[in-house]
């Protein structure tokens, strides 16, 4: 689970824009039309991890909530309960279960944040870090392949699959390769814009009795 999320903060880099020529310069502009005014969203997702090594799949599921441009929360319920709240240049990872809870820093979380529902300069980021193909392009939706370019992301991702609602321009399922074989499949349900989300859902206090570790330091 916990690689799993660290994988998520990759997908933060990538954003909900896409770069992949002419071809896709309608659905660009259409997406940056819509997606200037989303102001916080939140999701349920159910998630399927594929072991290729141990042949095993690992199903959870959960919510996730953002707010512009600093602020997002990842809750899975199912199968073990875990929380991941990024605000600002801090992440923390709760394992109630556990009685522990990881702080993280992440420099510059803000603006990557924001790349993840298409604000910034998500367009000219994977414009230089990834290679982009149009897979198919249906009436609804199409799908997008991601490889990237730079060799230290490429040691945990290959390539990555966006399958985006052409009518609300969000991505609705996301797929990760990892060199190793596994693979991630994430798919969001029941998306909500720019419902007021209160500030307090992504402040964590440590609960009593809960050991912090700092894993980097």
């Amino acid at each position: 689970m916990k690689k799993v999320l660290l994988l998520l903060l990759a997908m933060i880099l990538l954003g909900s824009s896409v770069w992949a020529g002419n071809d896709l310069d309608s659905i660009l502009k259409e997406m940056d039309k819509k997606q200037k005014g989303i102001k916080d969203l939140k999701a349920n997702f159910s998630q399927e991890k594929v072991l290729e090594l141990l042949e095993e799949k690992l199903i959870s599921r959960g919510k996730m909530s953002y707010k512009k441009s600093d602020r997002m929360s990842w809750e899975y319920s199912a199968p073990d309960p875990l929380l991941m709240i990024i605000k600002g240049k801090r992440m923390w990872l709760y394992y109630p279960d556990m009685k522990v809870a990881e702080k993280y820093d992440l420099a510059g979380a803000g603006e990557t944040l924001g790349l993840f529902v298409g604000f910034g300069k998500s367009m000219e980021y994977l414009k230089k870090n990834y290679q982009v193909r149009l897979l198919e392009e249906k009436k609804d939706f199409c799908s997008l392949e991601l490889i990237p370019k730079r060799e230290e992301e490429s040691r945990y991702i290959s390539k990555i699959i966006l399958w985006i609602d052409t009518k609300e321009y969000w991505p609705v399922k996301t797929k990760i390769f990892e060199p190793n074989g596994d693979t991630t499949l994430i798919e969001f349900k029941d998306i909500e814009i720019n419902t007021k989300i209160p500030d307090s859902e992504f402040e964590f206090k440590v609960p009593k009795g809960v050991e912090v570790v700092e894993p980097l330091k």
